[in-house]
C-alpha cells in the first residue's frame, strides 16, 4: 500500500486550521483566527501565500522552520523529491 500525499491533502482541504488546532499548537490557531489569517490557503510560495479565491498574503509571521527558507524552495524541493532515491526508508 502506498502513500499518496496529495489524495489526503486534498481531502482535508478546507479543515487546516481544525488541524492545527488539534495536532500541533492551539494556541497559534486561536491567534491566525483572532487576526484573522484563517482563509483556506491553497499555494504558497516564499513568503506569499494565496486562498482559495485566489487572494494573495504576504506571510509577515515568524516561527517554524517554513520561515527561514520560504514555501516551496526549490533546493528544499528538489532534496525531497531526490530522498526516495538516496536509498531504504529508515525503519526505527
Amino acid at each position: 500500500m502506498s502513500l499518496d500525499l496529495r489524495k489526503i491533502i486534498e481531502r482535508h482541504q478546507g479543515e487546516q486550521l481544525s488541524l492545527l488546532s488539534q495536532y500541533i499548537n492551539p494556541q497559534m490557531a486561536k491567534v491566525l483566527k483572532t487576526i484573522g489569517f484563517d482563509p483556506v490557503y491553497v499555494r504558497g510560495k516564499g513568503a506569499h501565500l494565496w486562498d482559495d479565491r485566489g487572494n494573495e498574503y504576504l506571510d509577515m509571521i515568524s516561527g517554524f522552520g517554513v520561515f527561514a527558507l520560504g514555501r516551496s524552495h526549490p533546493k528544499v524541493k528538489e532534496a525531497i523529491r531526490q530522498y526516495p532515491r538516496v536509498g531504504p526508508v529508515p525503519t526505527w
